[in-house]
């Protein structure tokens, strides 16, 4: 059984529209599905966590939404930054090698509005 929190949550929301969809997602349980979608996905009975894509939940996404594309410093991303992107992003995203991918036409706008700084991006999240 679903907690309330569960079946709140937008990862959920996002899961069962897919899950209508997408035939072979309706074999999995939702939680399974979840897990398949979003990478860093979490939950408890109190909290359900984690917005970032996997690479099948970019792709299932992409399909069906506006999304906005921002280059990764070759440096790449250190891990106080994908912890921050962890804790405060409340729309979909995707991470690869050389982008950031976000779904949300706001946080488009607050990251082009930084000069496409992804780090100045991340400390304004709050």
């Amino acid at each position: 059984m679903k907690s309330l929190e569960m079946n709140n949550s937008l990862q959920t929301r996002i899961t069962e529209k897919l899950r209508e969809e997408h035939e072979t997602l309706q074999q999995y349980p939702l939680t399974d599905v979840c897990y398949m979608l979003f990478k860093n996905f979490q939950y408890s009975k109190t909290t359900c966590t984690g917005l970032r894509l996997t690479k099948l939940g970019f792709t299932l996404l992409k399909e069906q939404y506006d999304m906005y594309r921002f280059p990764i410093p070759k440096t790449g991303l250190h891990n106080k930054l994908l912890l921050r992107l962890h804790e405060h992003m409340k729309w979909p995203y995707y991470l690869d090698r050389k982008n950031l991918i976000l779904f949300s036409e706001e946080d488009a706008m607050w990251l082009k509005l930084v000069g496409n700084d992804v780090e100045k991006f991340a400390k304004g999240l709050d």
